[in-house]
């Protein structure tokens, strides 16, 4: 994961300030309840796209050698492989 716990931490604990400050939302339970929420909900997505990452790895590796024959580069690839696999997968990135 590229976010230590306190940032995500961080992360929701603002998600929540903002919202009730805007008023687009109404908590029936408390801010804190809701920040865990958030704070799940983004750290299974952040493990989501880690695990779509090392698969991508695993299958660029299996074509390493014609990547190699092909000078094609190996960062401009994977994005496209992973952008690939997560339209496939109704993933958003």
């Amino acid at each position: 994961m590229r976010l230590k716990n306190e940032m995500i931490d961080y992360i929701a604990n603002s998600i929540v300030e903002d919202l009730l400050k805007s008023g687009f939302v109404e908590i029936d339970c408390s801010k804190e309840k809701t920040a865990d929420s958030i704070v799940q909900i983004i750290t299974d997505d952040l493990i989501l796209e880690d695990k779509l990452n090392d698969e991508v790895k695993e299958l660029l590796k299996t074509h390493e050698t014609e990547l190699d024959k092909g000078n094609i580069d190996y960062r401009k690839m994977f994005q496209m492989v992973k952008q690939k696999l997560a339209k496939e997968r109704g993933m958003i990135l």
